[in-house]
Order: structure tokens, then C-alpha cells, then sequence
């Protein structure tokens, strides 16, 4: 009998089908390796339909060209098509390995903040460069280039074929309407999105069986407006019950009137960091001594997970929306109310230092908007003195911090901001953590060496004419998942330490407050209590005001909670499979919106 020969041009859809979906099984095998997930086969089987959406997408890429080489023939084409497969298989291959990278780091893929900050390459390199064992580097490397010569062999021996283009119309159009069909994910009204390949209350295999270019592709497509999940009316009802119960002034409205504000924000200190808090490890024996001698704010949270969602939390009270990086949004930024304006207003000059890039995440341009009058980055700085991928080391910044605070006319305002214990944790003096090469113990190190340059800035800040006239405030701009102490999605990576330290405050003990509060009540705290206008910070409360019910709030790319002194441990809800009218999802609504609508 005649053997039937099927032309190779003929058989590409399927061979393709094969090879990438072959090939996300193994770069979703890397992750779930690498990330310590587990359930694997649970994982893939959740996987499959994302999967097969995302590989449906890639042929239609290549179906122009594809159909033009059926009917033609022409070879030139087909090394187009080649081309096509081989561009599309690196872009795949280089959001597998961010991924992979940055999960371990962020709690996320690759999404519009990732790319958002592409470009600041050294930054983003030294944020992960620490977590990245090379013979993972070395697998994913392999996989990339095996996947190239898999698509350079798909492309050998196609010879045109002959049939009549009848019969090719149909082939193709029937073709073209399978993979229409696969990639939207069924019949349904609703077209597939990544949070369908979510099957578990673990976030961590959630994302290993998302599709990571489909998650990386919607993410970017929604970085416009800020979508949000329930009505106007159910948002509208939810912010009046807010704002009854805002509590935003105190007894010690205008207890600080003509006093220096010095705002110390530390990089990443989770509060297992910290005596007062969870610490066991005696981590930070400076801060924790003068905890003993400060207002110590037990129940603080940041409500984001980044720097830049920091700053915006501490010095213009806006909440964190997820992922958002709102530093970026330039027509929201001249929007944004600032501290410094405020504290200008009422006679304050005022300061901003960091050791770190100012162009990293449009940071300078919002510090600038915000009338900061002394901006100082690590450009400020004399050549040969940074000695860190991210920038000048704390206990170098704090003479720089220091020398502006001589130089400032009184009252003043100034901020820093410490990196050190940011990734990839380089300590230039060295503690009883240095040298441990576990991730925990690295950054414990660099937290250690940060309380180190604290000390050294209060050692000399003593010494000040203006030390005694001066309240200092001391929090950290988010948590960190890096001691262990804390998952990705839960509560306490982000509770965070947060004292005020007053010198002409009895020093002989300490004071607590318990009410809930997030940093993003810090820029109406400070206005209340040096008695200038508090009214910009429409979201803030006042950290003075001790209300048992008073809420923190906080969230991720994924996940939301809202927790207080009455329901301390909580179980965060889901966005992506929200139903909508929880109350932590509506906070984020209401923020969202007002966002929106600047």
C-alpha cells in the first residue's frame, strides 16, 4: 500500500502546539523548582487551558505569513515565518525567566511595574542578582537555546503544496477559527484572563500555573485606568461609613508647633527585625534602645510591598493600589498632595536624602513636585564614595543627611531614606551576621549594618544645637519576606516598626499605642501635630488618636486585608476571584477611583 506523505508545511500547527507546550512544562517545572512550590501535577493540570489560550495566541502571530506561504510557496516567506517563531519563543523564554527571577523577590510576575522599571537595568539587576543560583541561569539559558534550534528544525524540508486552494481556503479558514476559539478559551461571553488558571487559596501555585506571558500581556493592557470591582454605589456608601469613622485629630494637635521633623525612613525592616515588636535575634540593638525611650507604635502597617509605594504612603498619604506605581503616573503626580508643600506653608524649610538613583522610579521628579527644597541623590555625592550596586551606604548618607540638617534654616523638615538593607544586601563594616551566606542571615546583615549607620547619625545629631528642638520619626517604607518570618500574601509582611523619638520627652520609659494605623496616616499626623493644614490627606487618620476600631489595610498584586484590634488574624481575600463587596477589595476601590478621577 502507498504510504500517505503529509507535506511538513501541513503538519507545523500541530508540531508547533507541541514544542511550546512542551516548553512551558518546563520553564513552569523551573519555577515551581526554583520557588519551592509544590503540588506539581495539580499545577499543571490547572495550567493546561492558559496554556493552550497562549499558544493559540502565538500561531495567530505567525498566521498571516503562514497563510501567504500555503498559496504562494515562496521561500522567503517561510524563513519570515521562521523568524516570526524564533522572536516569539525568546520573548516566551525571557518572561518564563523573569518570572521565574522575580517571584522569589516581589511575590509576582512579570508585570507593567517590572516593566516599568526597565529603565533602570542596574537597579532591577541588583534587586535580584542575590537570588539567582547560576545553575538555574544555566538550565533556563539552555532552555532558551534548545527551544531556538527546535525552531529552526520546524522550518527544514517545507515543500509547497499543490493542492487546489479550495481546499486550502478551507483547511486554513477552519484553522484559523480552532485557534480563534483556543485562544479566547471557549464559547464563553467572558475571554479568558489569567487569574482562570488560579485554582488554590496558596497565591504561590496560583502563579506557577498562570501563564506568565499572559499574565506579563494583561497586566501591561491594564496599566491605564485603574479598574475597580464593585459599583459607584457600593464605593460610594463604603466611603461615607469610612470617612464617619476617621478619626484625624488628637490631644496632641500642636504639640510640635516650631519643632524640627525628622522623618528616617528605613529599606525594608520587617517587624520581626525589631525588639519591641518580634525580634529575637537582637538584629538592631540602637533602634531597640531608643524604642525603649520613644512613642512605640505596636500595630503599624505599610499597605504596599515596594519603596515607591512607600513614599507615597508617608509623604503624600495615598495608599497603595496593588501593584501601582503611582511615582510613575506623571499627569497624577503634580496631583498628589505633599507634605513638604505643607509643611512649607507653616514656615518650614525642607529636605529630602537618599544615597540611591533619583531617577529610579520617577523619584526625583515627584520629590521635586512635591517642593522639597534640598533633593540629594547619589549624584550629590564625591566620586569613589559609592561602593554598592544600589547606591552610597547608610553610614556614608548619614554625614551627608547630617550636613544638610546643619545647613537648614529652623524649623526644618527633612526626610531620609536608608537602602542598605535593600538588595543585594552589601555590608561594607561587617556584624555577627557577615559572612553567613543564606538569604535570611544576608539580610540581617544589611539590617544590622543599617542600625549601625543609625546609630552613628544619632551619635553625631546629639551633638547638634538642634538635636533637643527635633522630633524624630522612624518607620520602615514596607516589610520583607526575606528573614523567612513572613509569607509573600500574609499580614505580617507588612507590619512594620515605627517609633517617635522626642528628646525633651521623659526618656526614663516608653510609650505604646495599640491602635491600628498604616504610614499612609503619617503626613496628616505631622501636620496636625506641628499645626499646620491637615485637610489634603483625605485618607489619612491621626496616629495620636487611640480608637480601638481604627483599621490598617493593606495589599499586594493579588491579594487584599483589612485587620484591627478586634480581628488581628485575618485571611486575605483574592482580587482577581473577589466577588467584589469585601471590604478590603472596596478600600481599594475607593482609592482607585479617586485616582482615576485626578
Amino acid at each position: 500500500m502507498k504510504r500517505i506523505h503529509i507535506s511538513k508545511s501541513y503538519q507545523f500547527p500541530y508540531l508547533l502546539l507541541a514544542f511550546i507546550m512542551t516548553g512551558l512544562l518546563l520553564w513552569r517545572i523551573i519555577f515551581v523548582v526554583f520557588n519551592g512550590t509544590d503540588d506539581l501535577f495539580s499545577v499543571i493540570a490547572a495550567s493546561i487551558r492558559l496554556d493552550l489560550s497562549m499558544t493559540a495566541g502565538f500561531f495567530m502571530l505567525c498566521f498571516i505569513p503562514y497563510v501567504a506561504y500555503m498559496f504562494s510557496g515562496m521561500n522567503w516567506i517561510r524563513i519570515l515565518l521562521k523568524w516570526v517563531a524564533i522572536l516569539l519563543w525568546i520573548f516566551i523564554s525571557i518572561v518564563e525567566m523573569s518570572s521565574v527571577l522575580l517571584f522569589k523577590e516581589w511575590g509576582t510576575t512579570l508585570d507593567n511595574r517590572a516593566v516599568s522599571y526597565l529603565s533602570n537595568p542596574v537597579e532591577m539587576w541588583a534587586s535580584v542578582e542575590r537570588f539567582i543560583p547560576w545553575h538555574m541561569l544555566l538550565v533556563s539559558l539552555l532552555l532558551l537555546g534548545t527551544g531556538i534550534w527546535i525552531c529552526i528544525l520546524l522550518f527544514k524540508n517545507w515543500m509547497p503544496v499543490k493542492n487546489k486552494y479550495v481546499i486550502k481556503g478551507i483547511y486554513l479558514l477552519l484553522l484559523g477559527g480552532f485557534a480563534l476559539l483556543i485562544f479566547r478559551g471557549g464559547w464563553q461571553k467572558v475571554v479568558i484572563t489569567p487569574s482562570d488558571a488560579f485554582f488554590s487559596n496558596d497565591m504561590n501555585k496560583n502563579f506557577a500555573a498562570t501563564n506568565k506571558v499572559w499574565y506579563s500581556l494583561y497586566a501591561v493592557s491594564k496599566s491605564g485606568k485603574l479598574e475597580t470591582n464593585n459599583s459607584d454605589e457600593a464605593i460610594n456608601n463604603f466611603e461615607k461609613k469610612y470617612r464617619s469613622n476617621q478619626c484625624t485629630s488628637s490631644d496632641m494637635d500642636g504639640a510640635w508647633k516650631g519643632k524640627n521633623i525628622v522623618l528616617l525612613i528605613l529599606e525594608g525592616w520587617s517587624a520581626d527585625m525589631v525588639g519591641y515588636l518580634y525580634g529575637k535575634d537582637k538584629v538592631t540593638p540602637f533602634f531597640d534602645s531608643l524604642s525603649q525611650h520613644s512613642v512605640r507604635i505596636r500595630n503599624a502597617f505599610s499597605t504596599g510591598f515596594r519603596t515607591d509605594q512607600g513614599l507615597g504612603c508617608v509623604l503624600s498619604g495615598v495608599p497603595s493600589m496593588q501593584g501601582e506605581n503611582i511615582l510613575k503616573k506623571l499627569d497624577k503626580v503634580r496631583k498628589l498632595p505633599g507634605l513638604p508643600d505643607i509643611m512649607k506653608a507653616n514656615g518650614y524649610t525642607t529636605s529630602f536624602v537618599y544615597g540611591g538613583d533619583l531617577n529610579f522610579a520617577n523619584l526625583y521628579n515627584y520629590l521635586a513636585v512635591l517642593g522639597f527644597d534640598t533633593i540629594i541623590g547619589q549624584q550629590s555625592f564625591v566620586n569613589g564614595e559609592q561602593s554598592s550596586d544600589w547606591g552610597i551606604p547608610d553610614h556614608i548618607a548619614a554625614g551627608k543627611a547630617l550636613d544638610i540638617m546643619n545647613a537648614q534654616q529652623q524649623p526644618f523638615f527633612s526626610s531620609w531614606l536608608l537602602l542598605s538593607s535593600h538588595a543585594p544586601f552589601e555590608v561594607p563594616v561587617p556584624n555577627a551576621f557577615t559572612g553567613l551566606t543564606d538569604i535570611p542571615s544576608q539580610y540581617k546583615s544589611s539590617v544590622a549594618y543599617s542600625d549601625y549607620a543609625l546609630k552613628l547619625f544619632f551619635d553625631e545629631a546629639h551633638k547638634q544645637n538642634w538635636f533637643r528642638n527635633t522630633v524624630f520619626i522612624i518607620t520602615a517604607d514596607h516589610g520583607s519576606t526575606h528573614s523567612g518570618w513572613a509569607g509573600m500574601n500574609e499580614q505580617n509582611r507588612f507590619r512594620i516598626p515605627m517609633i517617635i523619638y522626642d528628646p525633651r520627652m521623659n526618656t526614663d520609659e516608653s510609650q505604646e499605642i495599640n491602635a491600628y494605623c498604616n504610614h499612609f496616616d503619617l503626613p496628616l499626623t505631622i501636620a496636625a501635630t506641628v499645626g499646620a493644614d491637615k485637610h489634603s490627606f483625605i485618607w489619612s487618620r491621626n496616629i495620636f488618636c487611640d480608637d480601638v476600631e481604627q483599621k490598617s489595610w493593606w495589599s499586594n498584586d493579588v491579594m487584599a486585608a483589612v485587620c484591627n484590634a478586634r480581628v488581628d488574624a485575618v485571611h486575605p481575600t483574592g482580587i482577581q476571584k473577589s466577588s467584589g463587596n469585601e471590604e478590603a477589595i472596596l478600600f481599594l476601590d475607593m482609592i482607585k477611583r479617586w485616582f482615576n478621577n485626578l
